[in-house]
């Protein structure tokens, strides 16, 4: 799992996206038989068809996603209603052993607190001189960001972008 919390899952993600943007060719033929006064119903309740590497992009987002989410497991189970995903990565999804689970979100939360203290020394400070507050902003940074930073100096960017952006909690963006 710790590939998914990575920096290429952005990448094959992004990918993904993009091809879903175009729509694919399942799509373009519904269109086509309700022009010809096909059961346009059928198609249009049907998700698109995503390509094989499409759904796995898919797939890595929302594990990394349950990665840093409050309950990792139940993010994965609504991960498995996604109905453009094939069977047998939703079954992969449900099929997730529910404390292997919880301990890989522990321990990608616990890599990205190990990489900002490390990379930062402003989040250092912060989080010496208050633990609570710089906890409860830590929480909120990682449930919003998603891990894509493999070395410190990265994780202390993304929380510090976090931290400046309009969108921040107040107590966020003034560390003391």
């Amino acid at each position: 799992m710790t590939r998914a919390a990575g920096g290429g899952a952005a990448g094959r993600a992004a990918r993904g996206r993009a091809g879903e943007a175009r729509g694919g060719a399942g799509e373009a033929r519904g269109g086509a038989a309700e022009a010809r006064g096909g059961a346009a119903e059928g198609a249009a309740a049907r998700p698109a068809r995503l390509s094989g590497a499409q759904a796995h992009a898919r797939y890595e987002a929302l594990v990394a996603r349950a990665m840093t989410a409050e309950d990792p497991v139940a993010a994965l189970r609504a991960a498995a209603e996604d109905p453009a995903l094939p069977p047998a990565l939703r079954k992969a999804l449900l099929g997730a052993d529910e404390d292997g689970v919880r301990m890989s979100a522990l321990l990608v939360a616990r890599l990205r607190f190990e990489r900002l203290l490390r990379g930062s020394p402003e989040a250092e400070a912060w989080f010496d001189r208050d633990p609570a507050e710089f906890s409860a902003a830590f929480r909120r940074y990682h449930a919003e960001v998603p891990p894509t930073a493999f070395f410190p100096p990265g994780e202390a960017r993304l929380f510090r972008r976090w931290i400046e952006a309009p969108s921040a909690p107040a107590r966020a963006r003034r560390p003391r």
